[in-house]
């Protein structure tokens, strides 16, 4: 919905604007401003999907419980990479000391794994080879690649630009005045953060066969500020 607020040498009522406006002196040589925000919207499917995962491995020992897990994290960086297309990045490292209530005290070693990329047919392929090798599955989130997400930016931005000069010469008749220019154009973005997808623990833990996950829409806007010049 559009928002505007009026300043000129005349006095306005509140009233006689439907209460969304206000007057003021806005100088001699001013002449009428309008300041008004327009918006415009593009809405697209996320193509860009992220899988993370993490091995983990417990011993009564530090070093074999990182030994066991340095090999795990090995082997399932080999598989998934050299594929193109497709992004492998091994996350943060942590080891733990567990004192268990009943039981030995032992050491928990953990590492995230990373894939990313546009194929989601393969990526979820390569993350239920990588759960069958004991890695196990802490998430799934849909994003907009960058060329997507730019061009749908693009779009959005046209749209809110365009209407501008159309509402400022709407608004300048309704108020019985003439548009002359527009001054002071401030624009702004709003976009969706990678949006997750939460899966079930058993599912994470055993998946029996590849994770599935679809996309939804999402949508991105730009919202231009702008003063309008009237005149009588």
């Amino acid at each position: 919905m559009k928002r505007f607020f009026l300043l000129c040498s005349a006095v306005f009522s509140a009233a006689a604007l439907a209460g969304s406006a206000h007057a003021a002196d806005a100088g001699p040589d001013s002449g009428t401003k309008l300041e008004f925000t327009t918006e415009g919207r593009a809405q697209g499917v996320p193509t860009l999907l992220t899988i993370r995962l993490f091995g983990h491995a417990s011993n009564a020992n530090p070093a074999q419980a990182q030994q066991i897990l340095n090999r795990q994290i090995a082997t399932a960086i080999k598989a998934a990479s050299g594929q193109d297309g497709i992004e492998v990045r091994a996350g943060s490292y942590g080891i733990s000391q567990e004192f268990p209530e009943h039981g030995t005290v032992h050491w928990n070693a953990r590492q995230d794994l990373t894939l990313s990329g546009t194929d989601s047919v393969r990526l979820l392929a390569i993350a239920g080879t990588l759960q069958e090798q004991g890695l196990a599955m802490e998430g799934l989130d849909w994003s907009l690649d960058p060329q997507t997400r730019d061009h749908l930016m693009q779009d959005a931005r046209k749209q809110a630009l365009e209407k501008v000069r159309k509402d400022a010469q709407a608004d300048a008749e309704a108020l019985g005045l003439r548009f002359v220019g527009l001054t002071n154009v401030r624009v702004s973005t709003t976009e969706p953060g990678p949006r997750p997808m939460m899966l079930m623990a058993a599912r994470m833990a055993s998946a029996p066969t590849p994770p599935q996950s679809s996309p939804e829409e999402q949508t991105l806007r730009v919202t231009v500020s702008v003063q309008a010049k009237l005149a009588p």
